[in-house]
């Protein structure tokens, strides 16, 4: 797998994630787009998809975090 080769390849986790969201796992897709954002917070498609999959997971709980861009709190709730 790209991440085991290249695990700082922020393009990779979020592929993870668009992959995750495609199959309708929205938690876990969640899980790598904050990881992928975690390295790279100005991927602003990245935190788009993100808004995407919280709200197809019904946590809209986290709108604040993802729209106001706070990282710590995103990495606490979906720890990966």
């Amino acid at each position: 797998m790209a991440l085991d080769l290249k695990p700082n390849y922020v393009r990779a986790w979020a592929n993870m994630g668009i992959s995750y969201a495609n199959q309708g796992m929205h938690e876990d897709s969640i899980r790598y787009y904050v990881r992928a954002l975690a390295m790279n917070p100005k991927a602003d498609n990245a935190w788009q998809y993100l808004r995407i999959s919280l709200s197809c997971a019904s946590r809209n709980d986290m709108f604040e975090a993802c729209d106001s861009r706070n990282i710590d709190v995103l990495q606490k709730e979906f720890p990966l």
